[in-house]
């Protein structure tokens, strides 16, 4: 079986250059990383702390414009000092402190403590703490021996951060994290195929199981069990190497992609460059992948088109309502930090062709510099047809072949896998695209009730209904630092059949209407008239239209929080409660559910900052744009579920003079090695058929 389990760790090349420069928009080096720990530990010798994270604090973006200016026209440098933000939290206490280092000056410039139950970001280590304490806890034992269950190795925790909405006042503020339960028949086995009927709440802190809560078995809203309670024990397995032999198929012949000259883009560094654009790479804790300085090169013009672009939150809420389950609700970004879940891809696997691959750089416990290596994956794709056009008259024809840069990473939030992808193709076009996969969060399903927020996936097993929203943060600078996002409705025009202003009754037009401010700052799709935005800049108008060069975001997967008023999903997650949102620049402003989303405190986020009513008409703005998928869960969602994709586009909106990709050369069939199936391997199985006529084609 082919291998894909092993890391291929020499295609991973260093992020800095050969020189030791860094960029100041470089992620923190690992000696970075252990400098940052060094300084708390240097002045605080006496106190025992974990850090929670240490990152890069990006610099002021009005210092890096300076400093990205002085790069292009190639003159000195100005000095920006490397900074880190560090997480702390106090063993035994569980305090929270927020601190800012020097490493330039090798100093402490801030050291605060976070008012009580504001709680930074749960992690992997975490995690696995919260599950060795659950399966050492005598009463989880004492439940697991009830259904049966004597091996505590077989026994799987899935932690979960979750909300203080109808818990105890006494856990309110503390840090603490639910585990939905779920046992193996043997070591591999998927542990989702057996659910079990209760979750223990961990206090983090103390290191112990503060309650232990029953599921609700039944439609109603109780946890009262109505006779005898078990788990389902069917094997429902997905890993290739757990079927029989002869389960898989054989019909699947290997397919290449081959760069014989090697790749089109280019790497310096964290800078990519490919077919006039070019980018920078960061990577952090929460965010995982953010692109900073995207711009394109229009012929002797280098424009300007994203400062800063990255998924700022993801939330997943579940609609089941019974208590505890009304609590289930994950903020994959804030709570769990996608740089912190980044898969370490796998050559041949995850892509395929000539990879270029990025380390990511973050930390441990202990403050020491952790390497996920090969967690971001570059490379391209054939993407079918560019353009084509056939001159009927005289049967000339114009085709060119559509080829696109891909820049993703894949991360593991528990059961759940997301696939993140920026794809950036030669007419300019840029394409987010997540692909959610891995594995339904199940619950146990008792004598076959129905309740209508899940489906059944097997027997004794449901899944639930949720959501997957995703929240992007796109600091735009389309032609400069000044835009202004419109709204665009597409209307059929007012007059009916027969009117003067219609007479044939088939028109239809457009109506364009500005973000001016902070007031009128959000928008939600609407497919009824074609809505659509556009970034554009009102200090550079194009010669054609003698409108504002501009920039269209297509909203291909728009949703709509299902969560009602007054609830505490709705409440916290504001950003989702529109599709876009305009807001003017502000360097603290990054995450749309705020800083900590784990708080007994006043939220602070996204719908927030809307009630400062500023002024958003040809300003440095931030365009957040909310879209995702509900997820109704199928039978075939189950034991692992294919990749379900969403995402957005941008294309230039009259911005350039003319098709941008026009001088794409034609395809090569002599460069691209095409051939007939029935002259390759085994031919004999596919019939020429009328192929005989072409085939003496070039």
């Amino acid at each position: 079986m082919p291998d894909c389990c092993a890391c291929d760790s020499s295609a991973s090349m260093s992020n800095s250059n050969s020189s030791g420069f860094i960029h100041p928009l470089d992620p923190l080096t690992p000696g970075e990383i252990f400098d940052s720990s060094k300084l708390i530990r240097d002045n605080y010798p006496t106190k025992k702390w974990i850090f929670n994270s240490i990152t890069l604090v990006e610099p002021r973006k009005v210092n890096v414009l300076e400093y990205l200016d002085a790069e292009e026209r190639n003159d000195p440098l100005p000095f920006i000092p490397r900074r880190s933000k560090i997480l702390l939290i106090e063993k035994y206490t569980g305090k929270v402190f927020e601190v800012v280092t020097n490493l330039s000056s090798k100093l402490i410039e801030k050291f605060i403590e976070i008012p009580f139950g504001n709680q930074p970001t749960f992690t992997i280590e975490e995690s696995l703490i919260a599950e060795d304490v659950v399966k050492k806890d005598v009463e989880v034992q004492k439940r697991c021996a009830k259904l049966g269950i004597e091996n505590m190795d077989l026994i799987v925790a899935d932690p979960w951060v979750i909300s203080y909405e109808g818990l105890d006042p006494a856990l309110r503020g503390r840090r603490i994290m639910q585990s939905f339960m779920y046992a193996r028949m043997f070591d591999e086995d998927n542990q989702y195929a057996h659910p079990l009927d209760f979750a223990p709440i961990v206090d983090m802190a103390l290191e112990e199981v503060v309650l232990i809560e029953d599921l609700p078995m039944n439609a109603d809203m109780k946890s009262i069990r109505r006779g005898k309670v078990t788990y389902p024990k069917q094997c429902l397995n997905y890993a290739h190497d757990l079927h029989e032999n002869g389960f898989l198929r054989t019909d699947v012949k290997p397919l290449q992609v081959l760069q014989p000259k090697g790749p089109s883009f280019s790497v310096k560094g964290n800078e990519l460059s490919w077919q006039k654009f070019k980018m920078r790479i960061g990577f952090n804790y929460r965010e995982g992948l953010v692109l900073h300085n995207v711009t394109y090169q229009d012929g002797d013009r280098l424009r300007p088109l994203i400062y800063r672009a990255s998924l700022a939150e993801m939330i997943v809420p579940y609609g089941d309502p019974r208590p505890v389950y009304h609590r289930k609700c994950a903020y994959d970004v804030g709570e769990y930090g996608l740089g912190f879940s980044t898969n370490s891809l796998k050559l041949g696997c995850d892509c395929l062709g000539a990879i270029k691959y990025f380390d990511g750089v973050l930390n441990n416990h202990n403050g020491e510099p952790n390497v996920i290596k090969n967690a971001i994956c570059v490379h391209e794709e054939d993407d079918g047809l560019l353009y084509k056009h056939t001159e009927y008259r005289n049967d000339r024809v114009t085709v060119a072949r559509s080829r696109k840069l891909v820049v993703s990473f894949i991360v593991t939030v528990a059961n759940y896998e997301y696939a993140f992808y920026w794809n950036f193709y030669q007419d300019a076009t840029i394409h987010f695209e997540v692909k959610a996969t891995g594995i339904i969060s199940t619950i146990p399903r008792l004598n076959d009730e129905t309740v209508p927020y899940a489906a059944p996936v097997a027997e004794g097993i449901n899944g639930q209904y949720h959501q997957h929203i995703y929240g992007m943060r796109l600091d735009t600078m389309f032609d400069g630092l000044k835009n202004t996002v419109y709204t665009v409705d597409v209307s059929p025009l007012k007059g009916d059949f027969g009117s003067l202003d219609n007479p044939f009754g088939q028109g239809f037009t457009t109506s364009v209407t500005p973000f001016k401010s902070t007031k009128e700052g959000f928008s939600d799709a609407c497919t009824e008239k074609s809505r659509f935005w556009i970034i554009g800049n009102q200090n550079s108008l194009h010669e054609t239209t003698r409108k504002p060069t501009s920039w269209k975001l297509y909203p291909g997967n728009p949703i709509r929080l299902m969560a009602k008023p007054g609830s505490h999903v709705y409440e916290q997650a504001g950003f989702a409660q529109h599709a876009v949102w305009v807001t003017p620049y502000n360097d603290e402003q990054i995450f749309p559910a705020g800083d900590y989303i784990n708080t007994t405190n006043k939220l602070n986020g996204l719908a927030e900052w809307m009630k400062e009513d500023k002024k958003t008409e040809n300003q440095d703005i931030v365009l957040w744009h909310v879209f995702g998928s509900t997820h109704i869960v199928r039978v075939e969602d189950f034991p692992i579920m294919p990749v379900e994709p969403c995402g957005f586009t941008l294309k230039p909106y009259n911005f350039f003079m003319s098709n941008p990709s026009l001088d794409v050369p034609p395809p090569d069939r002599k460069a691209n090695k095409s051939v007939y199936a029935h002259t390759v391997g085994n031919g004999s199985t596919i019939s020429n058929g009328s192929n005989n006529a072409s085939n003496n084609g070039n």
